[in-house]
């Protein structure tokens, strides 16, 4: 008897045809197109070409907290420059390797012709209907190795 365990992909988590914004577009404009498809994190570039990221957080700490104005400043200036892909084929583990590899909470998808198809995060990997042993594996390689430091005892 073959005991066969499902294995789940990128894609089928995903989310699928990600808002993607130009270079030259403003912070204001990327906040707002955030806002609209409730999403942390735009690619920056288009499906074929991606030349950065940019996420809630870049636009808050990298401009609003340094006084400077998102309707005045552009994309290009506070986006992360690397982006991190996965394959929609790839399993949740090998997201999960690339995501601690990187220090990223999430992965653009990718599919074979090289073209943005999707993004995925923890939040997707970490759905309600994700089982036990499927989370388990995934904080596995999310994390790492783990090293055990042993204390001596105060007796």
């Amino acid at each position: 008897m073959t005991i066969v365990f499902a294995v789940t992909k990128v894609g089928e988590l995903m989310a699928p045809h990600p808002t993607l914004i130009a270079p030259d577009a403003t912070l204001q404009q990327a906040a707002k197109r955030m806002e609209a498809v409730d999403c942390g994190a735009l690619p920056v570039g288009t499906e074929n070409k991606l030349v950065g990221i940019i996420t809630d957080r870049d636009i808050v700490i990298r401009a609003i907290a340094r006084g400077k104005i998102p309707a005045h400043e552009k994309v290009a200036g506070y986006m992360t420059p690397a982006v991190y892909t996965c394959r929609e084929n790839d399993t949740l583990e090998d997201a999960a390797k690339k995501m601690h590899q990187h220090k990223v909470s999430r992965l653009v998808v990718k599919n074979k012709e090289e073209r943005v198809v999707g993004i995925i995060s923890f939040g997707h990997i970490f759905r309600a209907d994700a089982s036990a042993i499927e989370v388990a594996n995934v904080v596995k390689h999310a994390a790492g190795p783990v090293y055990v430091e042993r204390k001596q005892s105060c007796r």
